[in-house]
């Protein structure tokens, strides 16, 4: 008789079995390990709880529940040693679960009242163990595919943790009302309609939750959506903003060739002339009118060229000091467009040019240096000296600019990790970092 009691406590708990699977359902791009490690590390996890906490509600009957709490506690610390997600995320999909399965711990405990209605919820039984464990695997079978392919996208693309900590709050509620309405005497559900009331209130809970998830999916995905859009739309504006400025820059240039052209011919006509007077005035007059600031040749991507001589002047009329180094790969080499080059190094120098003209105690500086790192990767690196005042907003850095709108470090970010690259962007005191890495071939899909 013991040992039949001891193993029918172990079957109520093998629910546990396919609500962790449904867990691990979504993490499809969160493990830390590949599958078959993860399978085996929370194996083994089960396969040491479940037995060990049936043996313990076995020989000392502690109290209600005691047991199995603990065992899910230790169940998720498990669980989220195996994910590179957020405890939030990994929280949030675990609370979900619990709900489904409290549901079909209900449901169970209403099979088991049908059969015996003199029995109760602390009362192990065979009925409610095959009947929670085939409706956790209907369960598991039923959610597995949507929860992979739908909630999974919401745990690689959605990292504000105050949306997957509001997710919990919800789900929490309908678990302690799962918990508070466990049928301790089953003989209470044959009172006038209870057992109806039963049926609707556990039936209403697990539509009311899966409704809550697909209507959380989908505003999620139009947020995402409309994030995305927005950000194309302001690099759009910045690309458009960097055009304008390399056509001032050719506009300028083929100005000054026109105007030394016409020179040119002022010049031959005077030495023709042989009117050296005139001809000294002349040349004294044209020379103080050029800029002090020569046009330089960076690179000879000439857009990129042109966005670096813009800046460079820009500082210069900050009195800022400038060291720019460049080095790129040749262009059948090249991933990035000359519209997304020129749009992460304007974006660095207007930052760093704004950044530089503000510090007022100290020397203003801005290093740019890009190189290639073993033909393989593309190195873009620039250091700036600031006023050592920042904003940030969820780690991230936000403009400090009156009028401005703060999108440029995210525009260099979406354009790194759209090649497979990364983009970080830090400071030390009165020193802001912007460091950029983009591999020089496409990472497989």
């Amino acid at each position: 008789m013991g040992i039949q009691e001891y193993f029918t406590i172990l079957l109520c708990r093998l629910f546990v079995i396919p609500a962790g699977i449904l867990c691990l359902a979504p993490m499809k791009n969160q493990l830390i390990f590949d599958r078959k490690r993860i399978l085996f590390r929370m194996g083994a996890v089960v396969l040491a709880l479940l037995p060990a906490g049936a043996y313990v509600d076995y020989a000392f009957h502690p109290s209600p529940y005691i047991v199995l709490g603990v065992e899910i506690i230790l169940f998720f610390f498990a669980y989220c040693s195996c994910l590179t997600a957020t405890r939030g995320q990994a929280a949030a999909v675990f609370t979900f679960v619990c709900v489904i399965m409290a549901v079909v711990s209900n449901l169970g405990h209403a099979a088991a009242a049908l059969q015996d209605p003199s029995s109760g919820a602390y009362n192990y039984s065979v009925t409610f163990g095959l009947t929670s464990l085939c409706l956790s695997i209907l369960a598991c079978v039923l959610l597995f595919h949507p929860m992979k392919k739908y909630i999974s996208f919401l745990i690689d693309h959605m990292n504000l943790w105050f949306i997957w900590w509001a997710t919990i709050i919800v789900s929490a509620v309908f678990l302690l009302l799962e918990i508070f309405i466990v049928p301790v005497k089953y003989e209470t559900l044959y009172v006038n309609r209870v057992f109806t009331v039963f049926w609707v209130i556990h039936s209403s809970v697990l539509v009311l939750e899966i409704l809550l998830g697909t209507l959380f999916y989908y505003i999620v995905k139009n947020l995402l959506r409309t994030a995305e859009l927005q950000l194309r739309t302001n690099i759009l504006e910045m690309q458009e903003n960097a055009y304008e400025k390399q056509q001032r820059y050719i506009e300028e240039n083929s100005r000054m060739r026109h105007d030394f052209k016409h020179a040119l011919r002022s010049i031959r006509m005077m030495v023709d002339e042989k009117n050296m007077d005139e001809l000294n005035a002349f040349l004294d007059k044209y020379v103080s009118s050029f800029p002090e600031k020569e046009i330089l040749n960076y690179c000879n991507n000439y857009a990129l060229n042109a966005t670096l001589n813009y800046y460079a002047a820009e500082a210069a009329s900050n009195d800022t000091e400038v060291d720019i180094r460049i080095d790129l790969p040749p262009a059948d080499k090249m991933v990035l467009s000359d519209t997304e080059l020129c749009s992460i190094i304007g974006n660095i120098l207007e930052n760093a040019v704004h950044a530089a003209s503000n510090r007022n105690d100290g020397p203003r500086y801005i290093n740019l240096i890009t190189r290639v790192v073993n033909e393989k990767e593309l190195y873009i690196t620039a250091a700036n000296s600031f006023d050592g005042n920042v904003k940030l907003r969820n780690f991230n850095y936000q403009t400090t600019k009156k009028k401005g709108r703060g999108i440029g470090l995210r525009s260099i970010t979406s354009i790194a990790e759209a090649h497979g690259g990364i983009a970080e962007f830090h400071h030390d005191r009165c020193e802001f970092y912007s460091d950029i890495l983009i591999p020089l071939s496409q990472p497989a899909q």
